[in-house]
């Protein structure tokens, strides 16, 4: 199993929301959190002459636990519905997911998902 964190801009979020439910992956987190990069971000309500760049960004991070063979084709869906080919598209982690356990029948592992 491994966790897949996808930083995305927040108003990309529902693309990515529903690309992945419709592949089948409901069972999702959301948080809205502030990130800040590697590059500077600039303000896209700015205007060219008036530009202003942040420190941080209203970023949406998407959690989902999946199985190993489906972690390439979870990140190339993140990747199609959250790219806008600028600056501050986001960022994806993928961690090794050591146990998944549902409290109301103590099952683990796959059946969890």
């Amino acid at each position: 199993m491994k966790k897949i964190e996808a930083l995305v801009r927040p108003e990309r979020l529902n693309d990515v929301r529903k690309l992945l439910a419709a592949m089948g992956h409901r069972s999702m987190t959301h948080s809205d959190i502030w990130y800040r990069g590697t590059e500077n971000e600039i303000d896209p309500h700015s205007h060219n002459e008036n530009l202003h760049l942040y420190d941080f960004m209203a970023k949406s991070k998407v959690e989902l636990v999946v199985r190993d063979d489906e972690v390439q084709t979870i990140v190339d869906a993140i990747c199609e519905s959250a790219c806008t080919g600028h600056v501050g598209d986001g960022k994806i982690f993928v961690l090794p997911l050591e146990e998944a356990i549902r409290i109301q029948t103590k099952e683990t592992g796959d059946a969890v998902f």
